[in-house]
C-alpha cells in the first residue's frame, strides 16, 4: 500500500512546490533581514507550510500581529497547533493568488509590513500540466506581446507571480519584501521593477546553498527588497552566501539590459551595437535522423543505422561542446535540407533520390517535432538556416558552456562548417576578416565586458542579444563612452 502512495505523493509535493524551509535557513533568514534594522508591525508570509519562517520571523521580531496564509489544510493544523499559545499569530486556510486582494484590510497605513516565506518552486505551466486547481488567474502578468507567449516566454514561476502581486499592492506601504526563490526569478523580479519604476530603497541577494538545505539542484537565493523608503532604484547588492554575507558586486540596470557586475561594466562599456549579426547555429529538432557520425567514412545515424545518401547536402559538424573545448575537429556530419527558411524542400526527391528515400523513412519522427515553427512547413524543414550558413569561414562561441571561447571554423572538404543551435556565429566571405575580429573579440578588454554581463547560472549563458550589443569598434579604439 505504501508503494502506491508514493507516486501521489511525489505529485502533490511537485504541485505545491513544496520544499519546506529548515530551521536554521529560517532562522539565517530572519537574522539577514534583522540586519535591516527594522521593527515591523506585521508579519506576513503567504506561503507558511509548517511555519518555520513564519515563527522564527515572529519570535524575533515580536510584532503587533503575524497572519500566515497555507492552501494545504493539513500543514494549517500543524501549525496552528504550534501556535496556539500566541493570540498575536492567526493561520488562515486559503488560496493566496484570491486572497491577495483581501490582506489589505488587515493593514493600516502607518504600518510597518514584513512580507517573508518560500513560495513554490514550481511555474505555472507545470501546474497546468498536472491539472492543479492550486495556480493563478491567467493573465498576462508580463504583458508579452503574442510572439513572446507562443515561444514560452510567458511561462512563470509561481514565486515570481506572488512577489510581483505582494510589490504591487502594497509597496506603497513601508515594507520590506524578503523571500527565497530561484536566483533567475530574484533577477526577474528586479527587471520587473526596474521597467515599472517600483521603487525601493536598497535590494539585496545573498545566495543559498539549495542541495544543502533542500536536496535540490537549483540555484537559489533569499530576495531582500527594502520598500521602507520609496526612491527610484536600478542596483541590487549581491553577496557571496547568507551564512557570510560578503558584499560581492551590485547588478543592475543599463539600456534595459541586465548587468551582473556595474563596475566592470562600466570600466569597459563597449556597449551599443555590434556591426557584425551573431546568428544561432541550425535548428532541426530531430539529431537521430538529421545528424551522422562519422567513421572510416562510414556515416551511421542516431539509430546506428549504416546511411548511404548523396553527399551534396552533408555537412561538416560541430556540436556545443566541440567548439567550447575547442576541438575542432569535425566527427559529425548533419543533413542540410534548406539554403534558406521556408525554401521548399520538394527539389531533394528530383535532384537526391537516397536522401528523399532516407528522410521519408524517417518522416514519422520527423513530424514528431513538438515546436509550432515547422507546423505549416514544407517537409523536413529546419530553422535558422540562410545564405550566411554557407560563408566558409565562420567565428563560433557555444552558448551553453560556461567559459568565453572564441574558435575560428575554416571549411573543410570544400565544404563550410555548420554548428548547432547552441552555438552562436558570425559567418564570413573572406578569412582576413574573420582573423581580424577574432583578434578583437579574444582581448581581455572584451572578455571583462562580456562577463559583466553574462549569468552563468542561466541555461544558455552566452546569446546572441548579449554578442549583438558588443560595438567591435568601441573595442578597437578603447572608447568606453557612448
Amino acid at each position: 500500500m505504501k508503494n502506491e502512495m508514493k507516486p501521489n505523493l511525489l505529485v502533490r509535493k511537485k504541485e505545491f512546490g513544496d520544499f519546506q524551509t529548515p530551521l536554521n535557513l529560517a532562522e539565517l533568514m530572519v537574522a539577514t533581514i534583522g540586519s535591516i534594522g527594522i521593527k515591523p508591525d506585521i508579519i506576513i508570509e503567504p506561503t507558511c507550510g509548517i511555519g518555520n519562517i513564519l515563527i522564527a520571523a515572529h519570535e524575533h521580531f515580536h510584532p503587533q500581529k503575524t497572519l500566515g496564509i497555507e492552501i494545504n489544510s493539513a500543514y494549517c493544523n500543524q501549525l496552528a497547533a504550534k501556535t496556539v499559545y500566541d493570540k498575536n499569530i492567526s493561520i488562515l486556510n486559503a488560496n493566496i493568488f484570491t486572497e491577495i486582494k483581501n490582506i489589505k484590510g488587515k493593514i493600516n497605513d502607518n504600518d510597518t509590513c514584513l512580507f517573508v516565506g518560500n513560495p513554490p518552486w514550481v511555474t505555472n505551466a507545470e501546474l497546468g500540466s498536472l491539472g492543479s486547481i492550486n495556480i493563478p488567474k491567467k493573465e498576462n502578468v508580463k504583458k508579452l506581446r503574442g510572439i513572446e507567449a507562443i515561444t514560452g516566454k510567458s511561462n512563470f514561476d509561481i514565486t515570481e507571480y506572488i512577489i510581483i502581486k505582494l510589490l504591487e499592492e502594497f509597496n506603497s506601504q513601508k515594507s520590506v519584501f524578503a523571500f527565497l526563490c530561484k536566483t533567475t526569478v530574484a533577477r526577474n523580479i528586479l527587471k520587473y521593477c526596474w521597467a515599472n519604476n517600483i521603487p525601493y530603497k536598497e535590494a539585496s541577494v545573498f545566495p543559498v546553498d539549495a542541495k544543502r538545505y533542500f536536496s535540490a539542484s537549483v540555484d537559489a537565493c533569499f530576495l531582500v527588497i527594502n520598500s521602507m523608503e520609496k526612491k527610484i532604484s536600478n542596483g541590487c547588492k549581491v553577496f557571496d552566501s547568507i551564512e557570510s554575507k560578503k558584499y560581492e558586486n551590485t547588478i543592475g540596470i543599463y539600456k534595459n539590459t541586465m548587468i551582473i557586475n556595474m563596475d566592470d561594466f562600466m570600466a569597459h562599456n563597449y556597449f551599443g551595437k555590434s556591426e557584425y549579426i551573431w546568428r544561432n547555429g541550425i535548428k532541426h529538432d530531430c539529431t537521430k535522423v538529421m545528424e551522422f557520425d562519422i567513421d572510416d567514412n562510414i556515416i551511421t545515424n542516431g539509430y546506428g543505422e549504416i546511411v548511404s545518401i548523396e553527399d551534396d547536402l552533408l555537412y561538416p559538424l560541430l556540436k556545443s561542446s566541440d567548439v567550447a573545448n575547442g576541438k575542432i575537429e569535425v566527427r559529425k556530419k548533419i543533413l542540410v535540407t534548406q539554403r534558406q527558411i521556408g525554401e521548399d524542400t520538394g527539389y531533394i526527391k528530383l535532384k537526391y533520390p537516397k536522401t528523399w528515400q532516407y528522410l521519408n523513412d524517417h518522416a514519422g519522427d520527423l513530424k514528431k517535432r513538438k515546436s509550432g515553427i515547422y507546423k505549416g512547413k514544407s517537409d523536413f524543414s529546419i530553422f535558422s538556416i540562410g545564405a550566411y550558413s554557407f560563408y566558409p569561414f565562420k567565428i563560433a562561441i557555444s552558448g551553453l558552456y560556461k567559459k568565453i571561447n572564441f574558435n575560428l571554423l575554416k571549411p573543410i572538404d570544400g565544404k563550410p562548417v555548420m554548428v548547432d543551435d547552441t552555438c552562436n556565429f558570425i559567418s564570413f566571405m573572406q578569412e582576413s576578416d574573420a582573423c581580424n575580429l577574432l583578434s578583437c573579440l579574444t582581448d581581455i578588454k572584451t572578455k571583462i565586458f562580456l562577463e559583466s554581463m553574462i549569468f552563468w547560472d542561466s541555461k544558455r549563458p552566452i546569446t546572441t542579444e548579449i554578442l549583438n550589443s558588443l560595438d567591435i569598434r568601441k573595442v578597437a579604439d578603447g572608447n568606453i563612452h557612448d
